[in-house]
């Protein structure tokens, strides 16, 4: 299908619907997007498959992306993948990130846009065995523990500002499990449904202090790039519905879509998935009455602009208006 580009619309105040719409309005050659025409579209994971993407998979079992005109596929990531860099740079047209690489890049020169954000609470969080008598991130960070996380974490100058971290014994996290198994007063960086549930099923109890009280950024944040977005504004904004559906039918039945999962990452066994999506669905469904899945707002990229400002991330940024496009909430 040939491209071209059109002219901006600026991101902040409208949903992708009215987004396609003006889109729509513009005086263009080519024929618009024809969700009876499949259309093969590559997404870039930034990690694994596991039940953090859980929805895109239950999109994609049930054909919900398949009655838009899209062929998705859904490609492997990893902790040393450029995910970001990926999608800003059009190598593919879409990418699961975190709300914090969209500002940092896009502060940088970076071309991406934020257009549906799963986790709505960071699930970051410390893991330590459940005999540890610690229990709030102060105490943790006014202790002399061995902690395994990677320095370069924003929520990590935010607490090193809060509370010094002086006698912290700051090790590299390796993203493994071997040393906190055996190491009962070993604490260590985690994503909250992934490691403390699989830590459970190897009978090793576990407790979990969350750095959302912190830093709370949107999580596992579905963007693309402003090139892509102005010429396929009908599509993205198709993508974006199937997969806020997608994760709708994932929640209320993870047990249906976690075996195709499990398939893809047999290394995460099916009992540790079923865990796993009973924890996330706390950080993924709004309170009732206030939302939507996959929902943004101007006031939490605001806050999360000004952290990241204040840590020193980046010197200064730009509208936040610009750095995302509002899915629009689905109908009843």
């Amino acid at each position: 299908m040939k491209r071209r580009a059109l002219s901006w619309v600026s991101a902040g105040s409208v949903t992708l619907a009215a987004l396609a719409l003006a889109v729509a309005s513009c005086d263009r050659t080519e024929a618009p997007f024809d969700p009876t025409k499949p259309l093969v579209i590559q997404v870039q994971l930034n990690w694994v498959p596991e039940p953090e993407f859980g929805g895109m998979y239950a999109a994609l079992q049930d054909g919900l992306y398949a009655a838009k005109g899209l062929a998705v596929e859904f490609i492997k990531g990893g902790g040393d993948v450029p995910c970001a860099q990926l999608v800003a740079s059009g190598r593919v047209p879409f990418a699961l990130v975190s709300a914090e690489e969209v500002l940092t890049l896009r502060a940088r020169g970076g071309s991406i846009v934020a257009v549906f954000a799963t986790f709505q609470e960071n699930p970051m969080a410390f893991m330590l065995h459940e005999a540890n008598p610690i229990n709030t991130l102060e105490e943790l960070w006014r202790s002399d523990s061995t902690v395994g996380v990677n320095v370069g974490l924003p929520y990590v100058t935010i607490l090193n500002e809060k509370y010094s971290g002086a006698d912290l014994k700051i090790v590299p996290y390796t993203g493994g499990l071997a040393t906190f198994l055996v190491t009962p007063d070993h604490v260590q960086q985690c994503f909250i449904a992934s490691e403390p549930p699989e830590c459970k099923l190897r009978g090793v109890p576990v407790k979990i202090i969350s750095v959302a009280e912190v830093f709370n950024p949107y999580a596992a944040v579905v963007a693309t790039n402003e090139k892509f977005l102005k010429e396929n504004a009908a599509l993205v904004a198709a993508f974006v519905q199937a997969t806020g559906e997608g994760w709708r039918r994932y929640l209320a039945n993870p047990q249906k879509y976690n075996p195709a999962i499990v398939a893809l990452n047999p290394a995460m066994s099916l009992e540790a998935m079923q865990a796993s999506a009973e924890i996330e669905r706390a950080f993924i469904e709004p309170a009732p009455g206030t939302g939507f899945i996959g929902q943004m707002t101007t006031a939490r990229w605001e806050a999360l602009a000004k952290q990241l400002v204040a840590c020193k991330v980046i010197e200064a940024v730009g509208p936040v208006e610009q750095a995302f496009v509002a899915p629009e909430a689905p109908k009843p």
